[in-house]
């Protein structure tokens, strides 16, 4: 860089800056958004920006354990450009030591000024830009053949959307569907009404679930169990709900069942039901949320997702459960055996949740949704890895899964996959999400539970709603280095390229996971 000393790794598109990182700078003792800002002055000419910041409008200031976290969205003749956003990491002593930008270059957006501007008076009469209206009604028929109503719409946005690069005018529409369920994030051209971007915005899970600690398989550690088999009192732990208050209901800090049609109430507070209640499950989305809220504060963590999540227990017939990013709420299936039975379906859900929390719509890249599948599995596993026999371990979901799992043991997704990337990479998320699952275990493996968990946390912070595998390697390192003073940085490189997911530097820069034909 010429402004600055640091280490960069450039943005694939454009030739400049995307991570800058090893910044060697002086600690600030100026508040954190005075510190970015002078910091993206400094480095605008890198950036290709204008160097008055007007075309930066700020949206947070964000506090965690890693420090602050200064966030910016890029506005074009007065719209957002979907994706432009950069964001400058500050540490507890005010150094800045990380910046992640996505930012379009000034050159870039003059090519979006000529491309209005070449046209004639006619042409320009003659495309005409869309009316909200207009593009509702695009949005219906861009959906189909699931089925929505206007008033499933949830937003309507005129936004510039990066269209091969060069930011284009849009209608950006959010719009929930059923048969089957999802939340769709579409991206029309204000123009033509083309599809620029289609993206389902729900976080799934697959399978069915029940609730015990974490399930009847694991307590038992019998893995012979049905679905109609009979489960014995000794499958049940006695627990304590923390924190419902005088309702009646299970609404807490932390989690509520207000989704939830004909919710229980019990003015006693007393919940003691089976499985054979349909408020069993209830009690076990709040008793296991909520459990794993207070882990995670226990970790050092005071701001993620320390808020009342809603839930419903059985808000759809499917064999499937969801995290929402628009009523940050999650949805539980009762396809097979019912997902809010057990505690492993559950957490892993929450995972996205809290992911979503951390870096709001993440999920917008394959990769980015893949990782978000591993990182529920190792959240689930990591949890409950403590209460299992050695040959449950490495596995999920084993109560869910005895519907339909042929394996041995029954589960949903193993964390000892021996998957490498990018060899074994198929576009589908839950399968890719094998591999990061996988390193994440490695780690865990390495360090030990509560340092990998909190590191693995921690690293979200440092992350775009479209990272990639090698952004979530490298945002680990960094994390590594900010809470732990880097002490398992050979640790994460090496697990990192035995996967494949991080060149080998010893190999020629090769990678562990290239397919031969590569």
């Amino acid at each position: 860089m010429k402004t600055l000393k640091a280490k960069i790794e450039k943005q694939v598109i454009n030739d400049v800056p995307h991570r800058i990182y090893d910044i060697e700078v002086e600690a600030s003792e100026k508040a954190p958004k005075n510190i970015a800002e002078d910091m993206l002055r400094q480095i605008a000419p890198d950036l290709e920006i204008s160097p008055d910041l007007s075309q930066l409008k700020f949206d947070q200031v964000k506090d965690t354990i890693l420090g602050s976290h200064v966030l910016y969205q890029q506005q074009f003749q007065g719209k957002p450009i979907s994706g432009a956003w950069i964001r400058v990491d500050i540490d507890p002593k005010g150094k800045v030591y990380n910046i992640l930008n996505d930012l379009v270059p000034e050159p870039v957006l003059k090519k979006t000024e000529r491309m209005r501007a070449n046209k004639t008076v006619s042409q320009q009469t003659a495309e005409a830009q869309l009316t909200a209206d207009d593009v509702r009604a695009l949005a219906l028929k861009a959906v189909e053949p699931s089925s929505a109503t206007a008033e499933q719409i949830l937003s309507t946005e005129l936004v510039y959307f990066p269209k091969d690069g060069i930011p284009v005018l849009a209608w950006k529409v959010i719009i929930d569907v059923n048969n089957p369920k999802a939340e769709w994030k579409i991206y029309f051209d204000a123009v033509t009404g083309g599809i620029i971007d289609k993206i389902n915005i729900l976080a799934y899970a697959n399978g069915v679930g029940k609730v015990f600690d974490p399930n009847p398989v694991v307590a038992l550690n019998d893995t012979g169990l049905k679905e109609t088999s009979v489960i014995p009192a000794t499958a049940y732990n006695d627990i304590v709900l923390n924190d419902i208050g005088t309702s009646g209901m299970l609404d807490g800090p932390f989690v509520n069942t207000k989704a939830t049609n004909d919710r229980v109430k019990s003015p006693a507070l007393k919940f003691n039901f089976t499985r054979n209640d349909r408020a069993f499950k209830e009690v076990m989305v709040y008793f296991h949320i909520d459990r794993a809220q207070r882990y995670i504060q226990a970790l050092g963590f005071n701001n993620v997702l320390n808020t009342s999540i809603s839930v419903n227990i059985d808000g759809t017939t499917d064999d499937n459960s969801f995290y929402s990013p628009s009523s940050k709420s999650l949805t539980f299936g009762t396809g097979g055996v019912d997902d809010a039975e057990d505690a492993e379906v559950i957490l892993h859900e929450y995972g996205h949740a809290i992911q979503d929390n951390q870096v709001p719509g993440f999920g917008a890249s394959k990769e980015a949704k893949a990782m978000g599948e591993g990182f529920g599995d190792y959240m689930s596993a990591s949890f409950f890895s403590d209460k299992k026999s050695a040959g449950l371990k490495p596995t999920i979901a084993n109560w869910d899964a005895v519907a339909y799992s042929g394996d041995e043991p029954p589960c949903l997704r193993r964390m000892d996959s021996n998957k490498k990337y990018p060899r074994d990479i198929v576009g589908e998320e839950h399968s890719d999400g094998e591999i990061w699952s996988a390193c994440l275990w490695e780690i865990r493996a390495a360090i030990g539970r509560a340092a990998a968990d909190k590191l693995i946390i921690a690293h979200h912070f440092l992350l775009s709603p479209r990272s990639g595998f090698q952004d979530a390697a490298n945002a680990l390192i960094t994390t590594d280095g900010n809470l732990n003073q880097g002490r398992n940085e050979r640790v994460l490189h090496d697990i990192f390229i035995k996967r494949g997911i991080l060149p080998n530097p010893g190999r020629g820069n090769k990678r562990a996971g290239a397919r031969y034909n590569d």
